[in-house]
């Protein structure tokens, strides 16, 4: 949208409320003497603010990595940002939830994915007790069930045959927190996913709710209009982390050269990169000569996010 444009939709806001007070009604009946009924100049201004949201929703995700799911996800975002407009909760937390599924299969589908989980599933989780000892396995940690026939029924399926409240767990772990959480973070995204899920459910499936559903729905729904904006950060915060995960890239490389003021690196490819200064400096000023790295970094921006010895 050019500035032009900004500005003349900032005059009709301005008109839209002049208009609205009741001494100005003659300004009402006049808009609507030449451009129509008032119907019509609302389905002007609503074709104005829905252009503004494709907008947005095509640069939010405009970089984003999974290419292939960006016209869905685009779509998705458009339709949330109308149901909030409309104040319809139930088809709003549908519209956001299918962004986060999408995402979500997308991973559960990857023969990579698929191949980390099944090299990684019985091994020990991130997270220690009081003692330091591991908690779990990651295994148990997906498969989330305290009865252990229905554990022992479900722990060989495949990720795509599990729950989807255990496939989030999967991505949530993996790719999310990158096997460097806590059982208390991870647990509270966690349950933030849970609330978006269980919300989408209300309109997505019939049915009788259960205890826990029925107590969980009831704790939101009189706070519905906090939770637009808790369920629309949590949407943004999942891409984000996405997005930093799938777009960083790993090389080595060795430090040719270190003086006190900056440090030059040759990469594995033959590059040579040079840090003198900025957010990196501190963790590389102690670098020596001879020293092998490995050197992250986002494919998108080119940025480097982090080195370290190896």
């Amino acid at each position: 949208m050019t500035e032009k444009e900004k500005a003349i939709l900032e005059y009709i806001d301005k008109i839209e409320q002049f208009a609205k007070k009741p001494e100005n009604g003659w300004l009402l009946a006049e808009l609507e003497r030449r451009f129509g009924s008032g119907e019509k100049i609302d389905e002007i201004y609503e074709y104005c603010i829905e252009r503004v949201i494709r907008e947005q929703a095509e640069q939010f995700y405009k970089f984003f990595p999974i290419k292939e799911l960006i016209p869905s996800l685009v779509e998705d975002l458009c339709r949330m940002e109308r149901y909030k407009r409309d104040d319809n909760f139930q088809d709003f937390c549908l519209a956001a939830f299918q962004q986060v599924e999408y995402i979500t299969n997308w991973f559960c589908q990857s023969q990579e994915f698929m191949d980390l989980y099944e090299s990684r599933r019985d091994k020990n989780c991130c997270f220690k007790d009081k003692d330091g000892n591991p908690i779990c396995t990651i295994r148990e940690l997906i498969v989330s069930t305290s009865d252990k026939e229905k554990y022992d029924k479900r722990k060989d399926l495949p990720l795509m045959s599990l729950y989807f409240n255990e496939r989030i767990r999967a991505v949530l772990y993996f790719v999310f927190f990158e096997e460097k959480t806590t059982k208390y973070v991870f647990d509270s995204k966690y349950n933030e996913m849970n609330e978006l899920y269980q919300c989408r459910n209300l309109n997505h499936r019939g049915g009788e709710l259960s205890d826990y559903q029925e107590n969980l729905i009831s704790e939101i729904l009189p706070h519905q209009y906090q939770y637009y904006l808790k369920f629309t950060g949590l949407l943004f915060d999942y891409i984000e982390h996405i997005s930093q995960f799938m777009s960083r890239e790993e090389e080595k490389g060795v430090v040719t050269s270190a003086l006190p003021s900056a440090i030059y690196i040759k990469l594995e490819s033959g590059n040579v990169i040079t840090i003198d200064k900025g957010k990196l400096w501190y963790k590389v000023k102690t670098f020596k000569e001879g020293d092998n790295v490995v050197i992250n970094s986002n494919r998108i921006t080119n940025e480097i996010t982090n080195i370290k010895i190896i």
